[in-house]
């Protein structure tokens, strides 16, 4: 009871207090003096007199109110950016994948939708926070010398934070590249070592990345200079060796030169006609044959496999053993 009483006074304290801090919050980033304007609007009665009386003590609960409205304000933002960013880019005209897009279509649509939400949330995010501390410095700095500070704090910034900056600016240059979207599955290169991984989250400083083992990776923009984009492909290659007999090379190569030409008809995941290569040139009892076939993007494993039983149907059939 004691406690919901409590909750009601305070709550009835900020309806009070709120919009009186928050005006005087405002003239305060205006540079205005609220003491001077209300004398010469109001003169010096009644509570106005006792206000402006006891003006240097209520000056700074005012300024910590005010601050704490600012902030919780920016804090509301953040918690909603992801519905602002997709009402923003709903407005600009980014719509949702049309369905008519084939799957693979859609599916590349819909995470470049992603990846705008969560950095245009991002940008929303760090407007907010940065509005909120410009807001706080500015109820105890003057416009002017706010200024100063901030020329002298950028200088600073500038030499101290220029790998922070590097990574913003890498970050601006790859997404609007468009070199990769939540959900692609990628490789960076770095000096020593390589990350693979699914993206699972961008923003403007940095990139989340999900390897296989399940870590979570945040790698700096900075550092995503070398990267190997496996969703990206047109398609996917796919090899399969075929060992037989030196005596049997020319038959077989003869079986899979046609099978290769009949191969899409019967392969739909095959793109083209596979081609014949040999892998290292070296004749022997037995001879290596690389069959190298172009699938459809992502269907490489599963061709692979088909590949192989209609390869080894052929030449049981055509009655060429497997060396």
């Amino acid at each position: 009871m004691i406690r919901r009483l409590l909750l009601i006074l305070l709550i009835i304290i900020a309806i009070i207090i709120g919009p009186l801090a928050l005006a005087f919050g405002i003239l305060r980033v205006a540079g205005i003096e609220v003491a001077p304007l209300l004398q010469s609007m109001a003169g010096t009665t009644g509570l106005l007199r006792l206000f402006i009386e006891y003006y240097d003590l209520i000056r700074l609960p005012l300024h910590l109110f005010f601050i704490a409205a600012v902030f919780f304000i920016a804090w509301t933002i953040s918690q909603i950016s992801r519905q602002l960013a997709d009402w923003l880019l709903r407005a600009a005209g980014y719509h949702p994948p049309d369905p008519r897009l084939t799957p693979d279509e859609m599916l590349v649509a819909e995470r470049r939708r992603q990846t705008a939400q969560q950095i245009v949330a991002g940008f929303i995010n760090l407007a907010a926070f940065t509005l909120a501390i410009l807001l706080y410095i500015s109820q105890f700095f003057s416009l002017s010398n706010l200024a100063i500070i901030a020329t002298v704090a950028a200088n600073a910034f500038g030499f101290a934070a220029r790998d922070y900056v590097g990574d913003l600016l890498n970050g601006i240059s790859n997404i609007f590249e468009n070199r990769f979207n939540v959900g692609d599955k990628v490789e960076i290169f770095r000096v020593g070592n390589k990350i693979e991984g699914q993206v699972e989250g961008v923003t403007v400083r940095t990139l989340s990345i999900r390897t296989r083992e399940g870590e979570l990776i945040n790698v700096p923009q900075g550092e995503v200079r070398i990267l190997r984009n496996y969703s990206r492909g047109s398609y996917s290659g796919v090899d399969v060796i075929c060992r037989v007999h030196a005596n049997d090379l020319p038959a077989a190569m003869a079986e899979l030169q046609r099978l290769g030409q009949d191969a899409p008809a019967l392969l739909p995941d095959l793109i083209e006609p596979w081609t014949l290569i040999s892998r290292d040139g070296e004749l022997g009892s037995a001879a290596e044959i690389r069959i190298h076939a172009k699938a459809r993007f992502g269907y490489g494993a599963g061709l692979r496999l088909q590949i192989m039983m209609l390869v080894e149907g052929q030449l049981s059939a055509a009655a060429i053993p497997l060396a």
